[in-house]
């Protein structure tokens, strides 16, 4: 892309928290790594210059020493810096958030990454005016200019965790673009694509973040994805529905509990793990929002589980269920192998 106007402004979105070894594409949408491709994919040297010059002023966590290998995301070409439209960016944010699920859900002990890492900066800039002015804020918007970008330095905050290349599931990433594609499908990706930002708003690192709050997110993601229930026993219903097998009729993976029904008498109940645990998280669900006191040991099952990472394993696998059933997603040896393991966390 060669600039006409050397005062007309152009725009470059990025990820500096994301390094990943590959381009990642979603429809119009690419993610590459500036380092490995700026030679091949920018041939006018003023803008390959000035975003070189921008990237080196992002130092990791209080260390003079510049990220590496950060990821810009374009839309329909590398080398497109063009201001985008507000529907433009939309789509790019739709793609951070797919990416950003597929991303988290692959989370190890050792390689694991906050949905903080996946903050997207826009920056407007003019190749070769060094000048920069940086926005800030959400609720209360901030804007200070009349900065030197050779003088300022971005360093990286504390809740970001810095790790080597990113390791997404990409089965499931394709689906979901494979989704988006089908025409009479773009209501339920339209509701995929709004969950997964709230499971992302979930995801957060940002310290003090209350876990109660995460629990409440969840829940809102689960809803969209499911398209409502009244009450938990119609949550209990489509948990059922969308992540039982056949083994959950067997008596080793069932139980029987006496709980209060529909607030009336006390009655004994038979579910399956699963369905227990759809049970429990509503319960607790409701607790918070109704501002019932929930303790913090409340947070864990009986086996001492999170509820919020195992309600992110109960909604990945509705989410792939779903996808299943519009062809888009097809199951394998692990992912049966993974979900067979989850009556042992429950």
């Amino acid at each position: 892309m060669a600039v006409k106007n050397k005062k007309e402004y152009l725009q470059l979105c990025f990820l500096p928290y994301i390094s990943i070894n590959e381009d990642i594409k979603y429809e119009n949408i690419l993610f590459w790594s500036f380092d490995k491709n700026k030679e091949n994919y920018i041939s006018d040297i003023t803008i390959k210059d000035h975003i070189s010059k921008l990237f080196k002023r992002y130092f990791k966590k209080f260390e003079e020493e510049p990220l590496e290998n950060i990821t810009i995301v374009s839309y329909k070409s590398p080398d497109n810096f063009k201001p985008l439209s507000s529907k433009q960016l939309d789509y790019i944010y739709d793609a951070v958030a797919v990416l950003s699920f597929t991303t988290v859900i692959n989370n190890k002990k050792f390689l694991a990454f906050p949905s903080d890492n996946f903050s997207l900066k826009i920056q407007n800039f003019v190749p070769g005016n060094y000048g920069i002015s940086i926005s800030y804020g959400n609720v209360i918007r901030e804007i200070d200019g009349g900065y030197d970008l050779e003088r300022i330095k971005f360093y990286t905050p504390f809740h970001i965790i810095l790790n080597s290349f990113m390791n997404y599931n990409k089965q499931l990433f394709n689906s979901i673009k494979k989704l988006k594609r089908i025409k009479n499908e773009r209501e339920l990706y339209r509701k995929i694509i709004t969950s997964l930002q709230w499971v992302s708003y979930a995801y957060t690192n940002v310290e003090n973040f209350s876990p109660f709050s995460r629990i409440v997110m969840m829940s809102t993601a689960f809803e969209i994805l499911l398209d409502g229930f009244k009450d938990r026993w119609k949550f209990i219903n489509k948990i059922s529905y969308y992540t039982g097998e056949k083994e959950d009729s067997n008596k080793d993976n069932r139980e029987i509990r006496n709980i209060y029904y529909k607030r009336l008498d006390i009655i004994p109940k038979e579910y399956s793990f699963k369905e227990w645990w759809a049970y429990e998280f509503y319960c607790l669900r409701n607790n918070i929002v109704h501002g019932k006191e929930v303790k913090y040991s409340e947070l864990n099952n009986r086996k001492n589980e999170d509820y919020f990472l195992l309600a992110i394993m109960f909604f990945t696998e509705c989410l792939k269920r779903i996808l299943y059933g519009k062809k888009c997603y097809k199951y394998d040896i692990p992912d049966k192998i993974l979900w067979a393991g989850i009556n042992e966390k429950l």
